[in-house]
């Protein structure tokens, strides 16, 4: 029997789910909007059950974010420090709500919501798109290719959580080929790297899935494979984002630039400007935003950006977050939910590896991630 208080907690996780979806294409949905619709269900929880969770990962984040309003005394444009103040307040927001969600609720409710909340979401983007039917204009592939990601790891959870993999699995081959179409350099070689890393971790857990699950395996990448050649558009995009791949690991080799990919030495350019300004105000750095006030862009690296922007003492506060969430992964080695703890370990080095080449460390679905992990790990 589903009781009410299973439907509520699918309702308010897949409205979280399907706002952090949408805020990667609906441009008119911007940080403020978003702000008071999470802080809405934030209300609506607490309404309901009195109380919220903050996790040490909330107060770290809490304390990134502190960092960077004092930051607003000395940084060159305080307006232009906005674009990651109000998005750094909307992360603290949801990992509140998250993990609030994955401890007080029903976890597999909360996880199945989200997901849905997800495929809403990602519906409306193909409605509106045509992606990955089309290529649309203006593609902002680093952005959708993060949604979809946060829908690949909803679907690893539900399986790893679920008696029943075959919709889980199903589902993760789908979302992967999209983020394949994408043609996200980063995101994609994350995938890539983060699931290597679990499967050394996790080598006899890897080999005994792969085992019991082989045919259904087969069968799926077979069905998936068959469905995609058979429609040209689906086809052109997924061997554009494979090709992608290739180049993005042969980047990875030679350190250089190559046929089809010319911005490696624009990003190293960025990065060496980024320790050399790091370096002038090594503690404290030069204030938020304050790369892309000298520069007009980011250096497109987390790592670079923090130290550049917020010294040594943001860039401690922010890997602090990772630093947190592995430290619970390692105390809870011995517990429950082995395929979600893996799940979770292979997620984190995902995102690691993308720090070191986008700027990530204002993102929703990053902050969903860390929300959804820790109600995992404590409840393990």
């Amino acid at each position: 029997m589903i009781s009410v208080g299973q439907v509520g907690s699918f309702a308010m996780s897949a409205a979280l789910a399907f706002l952090i979806a949408i805020e990667s294409y609906v441009l008119e949905f911007n940080s403020a909007r978003m702000g008071l619709a999470l802080g809405g269900l934030l209300v609506l929880h607490v309404i309901r059950f009195g109380k919220v969770i903050v996790a040490r990962e909330a107060i770290i984040y809490s304390a990134f974010l502190a960092y960077m309003l004092v930051q607003l005394a000395w940084t060159q444009d305080r307006v232009l420090a906005m674009n990651t103040i109000l998005p750094a307040a909307n992360f603290v927001l949801v990992l509140v709500l998250g993990v609030s969600l994955a401890l007080l609720h029903d976890l597999k409710a909360v996880i199945v919501g989200a997901l849905c909340g997800f495929l809403a979401g990602a519906a409306g983007y193909t409605l509106s798109s045509g992606f990955p039917l089309r290529y649309p204009d203006e593609f902002s592939y680093n952005a959708i290719a993060l949604m979809y990601l946060y829908g690949l790891i909803l679907a690893l959870l539900w399986g790893a959580l679920s008696e029943r993999r075959l919709p889980a699995l199903a589902l993760a081959v789908i979302v992967t080929a999209h983020i394949v179409a994408t043609t996200s350099i980063k995101t994609n070689l994350g995938i890539l790297i983060g699931a290597l890393a679990a499967g050394l971790f996790h080598v006899v857990q890897v080999t005994k899935l792969l085992w019991r699950n082989a045919a259904l395996i087969l069968v799926l990448v077979a069905a998936i494979a068959a469905a995609v050649a058979s429609n040209d558009a689906i086809m052109t995009q997924v061997s554009r984002g494979a090709a992608r791949i290739s180049l993005g690991i042969e980047i990875l080799r030679t350190r250089e630039n190559l046929p089809g990919y010319s911005a490696f030495e624009r990003r190293a350019n960025w990065q060496r400007e980024g320790f050399r300004g790091w370096l002038q105000n090594p503690v404290f750095g030069h204030g938020v935003e304050s790369f892309r006030a000298r520069y007009g862009i980011t250096s497109h690296s987390s790592h670079v950006d923090l130290l550049y922007n917020s010294g040594l003492v943001g860039i401690a506060l922010f890997y602090g977050l990772f630093a947190s969430l592995l430290l619970r992964l390692y105390s809870a080695r011995h517990g429950g939910m082995r395929d979600a703890r893996m799940v979770v370990m292979g997620a984190s080095i995902c995102f690691l590896f993308m720090s070191f080449s986008g700027t990530i460390q204002y993102v929703l679905p990053l902050s969903a991630f860390f929300a959804l992990s820790v109600g995992i790990l404590k409840r393990g």
